[in-house]
Formats: structure tokens, C-alpha cells, sequence
């Protein structure tokens, strides 16, 4: 195998360590426009001396020449913010694999893992599918599933799932050129990134369950799941089922204990409760303890 990766994710990186090893990768595209661990991912590169081209995901010509020049025979898409041209996958002799963190075509879309974690789902799901011209479609070469802890945040999923690619990319690159497997057909409604009323708790009708899959699904790649106390927005990042034995009327949203031995509590709108580990407050990640030993009381409201 002569593989390209077109990456600019972080977990693409135990692919290409698991490729270069194996002495099959030759090249990775990466966007021209700066990204976030841009350095960390040209370090990889360039221990394993991989040729790199920065591309702009408009000049067909000059990537063309850069894969001729590489007797690139099949591409790997990871993370890759540009669309792939037919030009360029078919210029390949066994096209483009994209890994893709969800299962199709159920979680097409820029933000798979977001919406999984979101929807409490038990397993998540990487597709190996085959590019054609449209968004997450083509044809399914295979799928790896893992399970999903309890409590288990986007980052430390998103980690597993990156090893476990690693692991299966060998196997959906060998079938790739059999081009067998199922055709997906494009989601006419892909799943978008989350916006803030995708991110923004909402006591009055979420239960303690959907609250603790959106703190879930929003750290850390979202900063944390939002709502309003004491008229200012601050951000939740770890929330955890919690049994509480209080009296009184309350309504969700309602921190109905805090101290600084064991932290907030706050009732959900199935009348059940969570511990609220950790906040972002202007800028400064704190513990619920620490931030009940600095005031937060009772019967004060999150919105």
C-alpha cells in the first residue's frame, strides 16, 4: 500500500503511527490554514519523515502532481475539514477511506460523537466507509463498535475510539479494494455542529439522565454544557447521579444542597438529582466544593 492521509484531527495520529510502522503511509495533506495541534501532528509527521502537503482544498493541479510524484494508491480521510473532489479520490486506483466517528447514515454530520454521546447511546460506532461526491456516503467497508462507560466524557471517548481506528484501519484498507459492502446513501438532514441552544441545559424539562449526557457530549471540545446562575453564563463539565435526602418543594434547577465536604446538588426535572464536579467560571475551571466553600447556597436557581 502507498496511503495519503488527509487529516487535521488529533486522533488521527495512532493511525498514522500504526501506517508508518508498517512502512504503508508515504504523505498527509493537512489544511493550509493554521488548526488546533497543528504542531503535535507535523512532529508525527516528521518523525516518521512523511512528506507533507499543505492545501488550500481548491488547487487540484498541484496536489494532483504531489500524489503522482508519491505513487499514492488509495487515500485515508480523518478529520478532514475540506471536501475530497472527485477529481482527486478517483485519481487514486482504490479511492478514499474516511473514518468517521458515528454510525451511518443515522450521524452524518461535522459533529457525530457530539450528537452520539448526546443521545445517551451505549456503543459508539466508527464507520469505514468509501468517498463518493457527497457528504459521509458511498460505500460502508466496515464498521467497529465500542462501548460507551457511564459518565464517559467526548475527550476520553474520542482517545479510545482513536486506538481502536488504528487498529481497524488495516483491516477496511485491505477490503478496499474488493469494493464490497453496503452503499450508504446521503442523510438529507446531516446532524450540525452544536450551536448554544444545542448546548444549554434546560432544567424545566431535561432529566438528570439528558443533563449528564449533554455535560458529557460537551467536554471538552465545547467547554462544557451552559447555564445561567446569578444572571451570568457559566459552563458545567462533570455532573454525577447522586442520592439526595433533603425536605421541601423545590423547583429543577434548584440547588437543593451545597457545602464544601461534598459539593452542589441539583434537582433535574425528573425529580432526580446530580452532583455538580466541576464548573468553568469566567475562564476558571473550579470544583463544586470549592465553590460552595466560596458561597453558593441553597435554593439558589440555575436557569
Amino acid at each position: 500500500m502507498r496511503i495519503v492521509i488527509f487529516t487535521q484531527s488529533i486522533w488521527s495520529i495512532p493511525s498514522i503511527q500504526q501506517l508508518a510502522l508498517n512502512k504503508q503511509i508515504i504523505g498527509v495533506v493537512i489544511p493550509q490554514k493554521d488548526f488546533q495541534n497543528q504542531e503535535m501532528l507535523n512532529e508525527v509527521c516528521n518523525n516518521f519523515g512523511l512528506d507533507i502537503f499543505r492545501w488550500d482544498g481548491k488547487d487540484l493541479e498541484e496536489i494532483g502532481e504531489w500524489l503522482t510524484n508519491l505513487k499514492a494508491d488509495r487515500g485515508v480521510s480523518f478529520g478532514f475539514s475540506y471536501k475530497i473532489p472527485k477529481a482527486i479520490f478517483e485519481s487514486l486506483e482504490w479511492g478514499v477511506l474516511n473514518v468517521h466517528y458515528g454510525k451511518l447514515p443515522k450521524y452524518a454530520g461535522a459533529a457525530p460523537l457530539f450528537w452520539t454521546l448526546k443521545q445517551g447511546e451505549k456503543s459508539a460506532v466508527i464507520s469505514f466507509h468509501k468517498i463518493d461526491e457527497n457528504w459521509d456516503a458511498g460505500v460502508l467497508i466496515l464498521e467497529s463498535v465500542a462501548p460507551i462507560f457511564p459518565g464517559e466524557p467526548y475527550g476520553l471517548l474520542a482517545s479510545r475510539l482513536s486506538v481502536l481506528a488504528g487498529k481497524e484501519l488495516l483491516k477496511a484498507l485491505d477490503k478496499l479494494p474488493l469494493s464490497e459492502g453496503e452503499p450508504l446513501a446521503p442523510n438529507e438532514s446531516p446532524l450540525p455542529r452544536p450551536k448554544e441552544e444545542d448546548l444549554t441545559i434546560d432544567w424545566k424539562s431535561q432529566s438528570a439522565d439528558e443533563v449528564e449526557f449533554l455535560v458529557n457530549a460537551a467536554n471538552p471540545n465545547y467547554s462544557g454544557a451552559i447555564t445561567t446562575f446569578r444572571g451570568s453564563q457559566i459552563r458545567i463539565l462533570e455532573v454525577s447521579p447522586a442520592e439526595v435526602n433533603v425536605v421541601g418543594v423545590f423547583s429543577p434547577g434548584t440547588i437543593v444542597h451545597a457545602d464544601a465536604t461534598y459539593g452542589v446538588f441539583v434537582l433535574c426535572a425528573d425529580f432526580k438529582y446530580l452532583r455538580i464536579n466541576i464548573f468553568q467560571i469566567d475562564g476558571t475551571i473550579i470544583t463544586g466544593s470549592k465553590l460552595a466553600a466560596l458561597g453558593i447556597r441553597p435554593y439558589e436557581q440555575m436557569l
